[in-house]
């Protein structure tokens, strides 16, 4: 589809590469024109081997494989360098400065400001898919005022390639999407295994009283993560942030499962998890429409 681009953000691009088999959805992914910002693809080589450990597989044939999906999306990235030569070396901070944004230089911010450059320079409709909520929400205003494009998540982007393809069946759409939401369920599950850990091997009665404050929003977050509550969960995040010289091992076990964090929301809309599930139940309920469904046979 050349009348539009879809540039991913890290988070998405990880996804994909943990949840693709046999190459499947990136032969897919083919038919569009895709976009990764230079300083975001630092991102995915940097993460993507995050809980790899957990895998109950052979290392070396698992970093082997990462390294094959990795060099699909190096083929997809844009040289900052060059694009800085095109609008002047401080763009990016003039971007974070009309944005108000507070947070240090990273992916959404690049992603977002090449984003504009790719819609004012290419006059391309732009769609930035992540599965950072926060990021989400905060960037799409600026999308929308600025007539970008649009902001989406994973779970759009499986929807999209499934409709664009033939060949690609309801059943294999259900089935990326099971896996897409156990890549997150799992990534839970560990976190709160370890916090849970921790807990019980190190908080007694004397850590309570000389640490009170952390222990009270360690249970808190123990709790949102069993029922799956991530309502303003980055508020639990960025306090052992602040106070990770007082609880660095808790701060590095979150750290290591960031992505968790990325589920949050700050209301009561659906959540990634919700609407992976969601979209599962309406697909079974709901025709999604390829081209050829239309054709009056």
């Amino acid at each position: 589809m050349n009348n539009i681009c879809c540039l991913l953000d890290a988070c998405t691009a990880i996804n994909l590469i943990h949840i693709d088999e046999d190459d499947f959805l990136l032969k897919k992914m083919d038919k569009l024109e895709v976009h990764i910002n230079d300083t975001v693809f630092d991102e995915i080589k940097a993460n993507v081997r995050k809980g790899i450990d957990n895998v109950v597989v052979d290392r070396n044939g698992v970093e082997k494989t990462i390294d094959q999906k990795l060099t699909f999306f190096r083929g997809k990235k844009n040289d900052n360098s060059e694009l800085l030569k095109d609008v002047g070396s401080d763009y990016f901070e003039r971007i974070k400065t009309v944005t108000n944004y507070t947070k240090k230089l990273n992916g959404e911010l690049y992603s977002s400001a090449y984003a504009l450059y790719l819609s004012r320079f290419c006059e391309k409709k732009v769609f930035f898919y992540t599965d950072d909520y926060p990021a989400k929400e905060y960037f799409s205003s600026f999308f929308h005022y600025q007539q970008i494009g649009h902001i989406k998540d994973s779970v759009d982007l499986l929807v999209l390639l499934y409709w664009l393809d033939d060949k690609f069946t309801e059943q294999q759409l259900d089935n990326v999407l099971s896996d897409l939401y156990s890549q997150y369920a799992t990534e839970v599950t560990i976190l709160k295994q370890k916090l849970q850990d921790f807990f019980n091997c190190n908080i007694d009665a004397a850590f309570k009283r000389s640490k009170k404050e952390i222990t009270d929003n360690l249970i808190t977050l123990l709790n949102k993560l069993d029922k799956l509550d991530f309502k303003n969960i980055g508020d639990l995040y960025s306090f052992f942030e602040t106070n990770k010289s007082k609880c660095k091992v808790i701060f590095e076990i979150l750290k290591k499962y960031n992505s968790v964090f990325e589920l949050e929301r700050n209301s009561d809309a659906e959540t990634l998890l919700g609407k992976i599930s969601h979209t599962r139940k309406a697909i079974k309920e709901n025709k999604i429409f390829k081209w050829n469904d239309l054709l009056n046979n």
